[in-house]
């Protein structure tokens, strides 16, 4: 799949994770993981969300993707 940089800003907006990626230090170049930051549980509920919304797929199978997150980001996932 070749990289498109709208469709990216546009899933990591409706999941809720462009306010975490403005605050890392390197913005969407910055590793995340075993040799990155580290995420807490809602930043990793919302970045599993953008990646799927991203691959832009008939279906999506999605257990509890709310659980993790606080009310406001819910309501904002949901509406976007």
């Amino acid at each position: 799949m070749e990289f498109n940089e709208k469709k990216f800003n546009e899933s990591i907006y409706a999941a809720g994770f462009d306010t975490d990626i403005a605050n890392f230090q390197y913005g969407d170049s910055t590793l995340v993981g075993d040799n990155g930051i580290i995420l807490s549980g809602g930043q990793k509920a919302r970045l599993s969300l953008a990646r799927a919304l991203y691959r832009d797929e008939d279906i999506y199978l999605l257990d509890d993707p709310l659980s993790a997150v606080d009310v406001q980001v819910a309501r904002h996932i949901f509406e976007k």
